[in-house]
């Protein structure tokens, strides 16, 4: 994708697993799903191997981790979505930068209503993620859970992103009553021209909207993502003791959850609707989850290895 677009949005730096209370099933499943998938992987045993490998990161003496090499790492979304539209163009698509509020089929054909316009297709693929539940896009509910989300982007130096250049991508699987499930990315520079480590995670405070889209709206205008920046720099600080950072800001996102079998939803509705619906993985499963897609629509079914009913739409 990126070949074909021009557009750089990947860094393959790996991404590094940690769960500070030892082995979990992910890790104990892990081997066997690396061999299966020839992913190359790193596997370490406890907080000693850990430090020695990633001296930037602190972990209790209780953590067992994995990296998964390159091509784990990160991705810009906003340039993701660049290079896909770039593409879909350049094959012959038509892109109508609108609001879809509206979905119905009469006599087999599609009926889209969007805030600008009205448009007529013999095949719909819904792709609105947290979204799905909003307007009319839907006869029946998705099972799906959407849930407010707060990232910290910690400002640091050009010196010190340099220095932080090979830093892998991690997933931490810390929980305490103050927050669960730390994420991070290494330094990189923004379009302000500074350059920030992200960091993410769930907290207690944490909004669950429903199908309210005002809630959403008020949430990403108005809210209240400041007042988490103490204690997620605090976590930051603790796991990255070393770090350089010059000061923080925050910054409100929303995510999808889908329920049952916890996958992405990927599968046809009825004749002429499919859909597909991340699970707060979106944007880095999002090629595949078009891969998936793809196969189904030509193929009717998706790839090989793979169970339908693992990536079932499950409605309310």
């Amino acid at each position: 994708l990126e070949a074909e677009s021009g557009i750089k949005f990947h860094t393959g730096v790996g991404c590094l697993y940690v769960n500070p209370a030892g082995p979990d099933d992910y890790l104990r499943e892990a081997p066997a799903k690396a061999k299966q998938f020839g992913i190359k992987a790193s596997f370490y045993n406890n907080n000693t191997e850990l430090a020695e490998a990633f001296p930037e990161f602190r972990f209790p003496t209780t953590s067992a981790g994995m990296l998964e090499s390159s091509p784990s790492g990160h991705i810009n979304p906003l340039l993701l979505i660049k290079a896909q539209l770039s593409v879909f163009e350049k094959n012959g698509g038509t892109i109508f930068r609108d609001t879809a509020t509206a979905l119905k089929f009469v006599n087999g054909i599609a009926e889209v209503t969007t805030l600008k316009n009205n448009y007529l297709a013999r095949r719909i693929i819904l792709a609105a993620g947290a979204f799905s539940n909003f307007f009319h896009l839907l006869e029946k509910k998705l099972a799906l859970t959407t849930k407010s989300e707060v990232v910290i982007l910690a400002r640091v130096s050009k010196e010190e992103a340099f220095r932080l250049s090979n830093l892998p991508s991690l997933l931490y699987e810390i929980d305490t009553p103050q927050l669960e499930g730390i994420y991070s990315t290494q330094p990189i520079q923004y379009p302000d021209g500074n350059f920030y480590l992200k960091m993410g995670c769930n907290l207690p405070e944490d909004n669950y909207f429903g199908s309210n889209l005002k809630e959403v709206q008020q949430w990403f205008r108005n809210g209240d993502s400041d007042r988490h920046l103490a204690k997620m720099k605090e976590a930051l600080m603790a796991l990255m003791p070393n770090l350089k950072v010059e000061g923080c800001l925050s910054k409100r996102c929303i995510l999808p959850r889908t329920m049952k079998h916890e996958n992405p939803y990927i599968g046809k509705v009825h004749e002429g609707l499919y859909l597909t619906t991340g699970n707060g993985w979106s944007a880095m499963c999002s090629d595949g989850a078009g891969q998936f897609m793809t196969s189904l629509i030509i193929n009717g079914k998706i790839p090989e290895g793979f169970n339908s009913r693992d990536f079932e739409p499950v409605f309310e």
